[in-house]
């Protein structure tokens, strides 16, 4: 990743003709950010029947600086923190890999965007080179996805490597990452049994063929492709063996209008496989089966009840051998209704009650539940 890097920053420097880059030599950095926090509570019932809640103060504030190198080039950089009040302490580091498999922990800053852009003046297609956010989202008011979310809620996560998109007509674009993942296993969203200590698993591929252009009332459409080398532990992490790890995910949204005040009803759904999935312990002394390799959501939203007030319900499932998604964990199902209400672009405030609920539990254990709930303000400066 290093050397990628090193290899873009060079091309730039060869690429811009020298006149050009002087003329843009003394280019005003753009200073940004946002910041979102608010009140969340949870409760838990574990599965040993004991329970257990939690009430928290959470913040996360982003900074971000933009520079124009010329002839479509441009420099990012980005520093993300996320802090709690039963947490207050401050950590400041760079690294290769989150410290969990679902991103940074409470009270960490790092950096969560570091990259060379280039955008064609026919917008056409356009790329990023190094640490980056990778996202792709069915619409909603509680948008989710099975597949890439870096960074949702309050959480810190990224992706390290390449995104090149293209325009390929009639509102149809591709998209192809590349990612790299050392042996801690990287920025993005992991589960175990994911394990990234063979040195096979270091490049992994995403590609992706979305169309966000109305069609009648369809207003998204993708189908995408993820691929993780030599990354399962299909028969534990403790074991040598290591598969490939696929998954295939589609999404569609479709939205139509509801009298003539301005209100739209919008209503999507995803669904995914993953072809091959770990081994579950054997029980019974019968040999362990295969974990469920297939997830999907559903939601359906209202936008401007009134003006700015927008509510989205949201239901779906991930089975336990589901690894990669940030908003549902595997082997778990999941039913989330949110109310937001938009004041401009760059502020919002939402209200979220969510309900969790463990697949299958161990023989004579009752499946997990979590119930949680928030206030949140987010806004963008």
């Amino acid at each position: 990743m290093r050397r990628l890097v090193q290899g873009c920053t060079l091309a730039v420097a060869l690429g811009v003709p020298s006149t050009y880059a002087a003329d843009n030599a003394a280019a005003p950095w753009q200073f940004s950010g946002d910041a979102r926090g608010g009140v969340f509570i949870s409760e838990r019932r574990a599965r040993d029947g004991a329970r257990s809640d939690e009430q928290d103060l959470r913040l996360r504030l982003r900074l971000a600086a933009e520079r124009p190198l010329g002839s479509g080039w441009s420099l990012r950089a980005r520093l993300a923190g996320s802090w709690s009040a039963d947490d207050p302490a401050t950590r400041v580091y760079l690294r290769a890999s989150t410290p969990t498999g679902s991103g940074t922990d409470r009270g960490d800053v790092t950096v969560d965007e570091l990259q060379l852009n280039y955008r064609a003046d026919s917008g056409d297609w356009w790329l990023k080179v190094g640490r980056l956010q990778s996202r792709f989202l069915l619409q909603g008011v509680a948008s989710k996805s099975l597949d890439r979310n870096d960074s949702s809620n309050v959480g810190i996560n990224w992706t390290d490597g390449v995104h090149v998109s293209h325009a390929l007509g009639g509102g149809w674009r591709s998209h192809v990452v590349l990612e790299h993942h050392p042996a801690g296993g990287g920025g993005s969203t992991r589960r175990t049994p994911l394990d990234f200590s063979s040195s096979s698993s270091r490049i992994a591929g995403f590609a992706g063929l979305e169309n966000l252009e109305a069609a009648g009332p369809i207003v998204q459409r993708m189908l995408a492709l993820t691929w993780k080398p030599s990354a399962l532990a299909s028969e534990g992490v403790a074991a040598a063996r290591r598969d490939d790890y696929v998954l295939l995910v589609g999404r569609v949204a479709a939205q139509w209008p509801l009298g003539q005040q301005g209100m739209r009803l919008l209503a999507g759904a995803e669904a995914g496989i993953a072809p091959d999935t770990q081994r579950l312990p054997a029980a019974d002394g019968q040999p362990g089966r295969r974990a469920s390799g297939s997830a999907w959501q559903a939601s359906i939203n209202l936008y401007d009840i009134r003006p700015g007030h927008h509510l989205g319900l949201v239901h779906g499932r991930a089975g336990a051998g589901w690894l990669l998604s940030t908003d549902y964990r595997n082997d778990d199902r999941l039913t989330e209704l949110r109310y937001q209400r938009r004041f401009s672009p760059q502020l919002s405030l939402e209200a979220r009650v969510r309900l969790r609920r463990e697949l299958s539990a161990p023989a004579g254990l009752r499946d997990r539940i979590d119930q949680d709930a928030y206030l949140r303000l987010s806004g963008r400066f």
